[in-house]
């Protein structure tokens, strides 16, 4: 791993500063030094550990794609004309116009867009720039609004000279008929990005679909991904949220086989878009995927004697059920590793909890630092059966 810790570094002692910081509740640890919100974070991973009755592996590394202007994606909230996160000091948002958290080509847009003058007072909205620079934003405000900025029709028009728009829970795409604007069916697009190896690779999703939030820091997540799956040689995996295919891709680089279990259709939709879209020295891996559409927190219908390895990124909630049929299991059955990534560190130790007593050590646990400034960070977790 010495060429992906090397990608990983970062300097100890920069610190980022922000106008709003005593306002804004959006980071936390402003105002400490880089390397001290590091430590801060691997020290209450292992006190997670510490609590739950578990020994981490040795040193946990950090690592880190920068101190600052890493998203590019953003969640603001529209409230009375202003534009922005919640204050700390009282539930009403806070107008923000610069954040050190965004890309250059997300806060250039975010500047742009906050020229639009609203015809209500409420909203949710995320901006998007996609992996060559595409523009995007999505919506969600409620109905009786939608149709204020549909009947409107300026706004919209002035939007999509600049983006591509999306509104709304169900992601409908606006289209001008030539006297009005209709909804249709939702659209995938290349807004994220996976790496396969050294090799990026477009993934087809929508503005308003989960992704990483930073490009950069996601090259780091595909590194360890698909640099663990490489030290276990053909090996059959089974994907426990596969999403569009952020992880799947690393893995099925170097995989025999993978099997990719989904809850969300859109998600499976925008999986399916970029598998058929893979250059043509990439096709063959089609053949190599499995898609299975299912609540697999609830139930599991694949059977883990199947597989050499498991690959999870579930909800905040957990693995939950998805874990029942590996603990009916006799131990020799059991997939040799078990691969679990999660920016909610405490439902991935309760999951390493079960899957010890399943059989499975801590190998080597990474914090992949995607939210610099903040006390949120991603942790990335190899397991292997005894």
């Amino acid at each position: 791993m010495a060429k992906l810790l090397k990608k990983g570094s970062f300097n100890r002692e920069e610190q980022a500063s922000c106008r709003l910081h005593n306002l804004c509740s959006g980071c936390q640890y402003l105002d400490l030094p880089y390397g001290t919100q590091c430590d801060l974070k691997k020290d209450q991973l292992l006190q997670l550990f510490t609590e739950f009755g578990l020994s981490s592996p040795g040193s946990i590394q950090v690592l880190s794609a920068g101190s600052a202007s890493l998203r590019d994606r953003l969640d603001f909230s529209l409230e009375g004309g202003r534009l922005g996160l919640y204050r700390k000091d009282r539930r009403e948002v806070l107008d923000i116009s610069e954040c050190s958290q965004l890309s250059p080509a997300l806060q250039s847009w975010l500047s742009q867009f906050r020229k639009i003058k609203w015809p209500f007072q409420k909203g949710s909205i995320r901006l998007r720039v996609g992996p060559q620079g595409q523009k995007g934003v999505w919506l969600d405000f409620a109905n009786i609004d939608i149709k204020t900025l549909l009947d409107e029709k300026t706004i919209l028009h002035e939007l999509q000279k600049e983006a591509f728009v999306e509104i709304g829970q169900r992601r409908k795409v606006p289209v001008w008929t030539g006297s009005e604007f209709k909804l249709r069916d939702p659209e995938m697009h290349v807004w994220f990005q996976t790496w396969m190896n050294e090799r990026p690779v477009d993934l087809f999703c929508q503005v308003a679909s989960f992704t990483q939030p930073s490009l950069r820091a996601n090259k780091i997540i595909c590194d360890v991904i698909n640099g663990w799956v490489q030290s276990f040689p053909r090996s059959r995996l089974i994907e426990f949220g596969s999403g569009i295919g952020n992880l799947t891709l690393p893995a099925l680089a170097v995989a025999e086989s993978l099997t990719a279990c989904e809850i969300d259709a859109l998600s499976l939709e925008g999986l399916q878009k970029t598998l058929e879209n893979l250059p043509a020295d990439l096709q063959t891996l089609r053949k190599k995927i499995e898609i299975h559409r299912g609540d697999f927190q609830k139930k599991l219908m694949q059977d883990f004697s199947q597989f050499d390895g498991v690959l999870a990124n579930p909800p905040r909630s957990g693995l939950m059920n998805f874990l029942n049929p590996l603990e009916e299991l006799s131990p020799e059955k059991r997939p040799p590793f078990f691969i679990y990534m999660s920016c909610f560190p405490e439902s991935l130790v309760k999951d390493v909890v079960r899957l010890k007593n399943c059989g499975y050590d801590l190998e080597e646990v990474y914090i992949v630092d995607q939210f610099p400034q903040t006390s949120h960070y991603e942790v990335l977790a190899l397991l292997q059966r005894k």
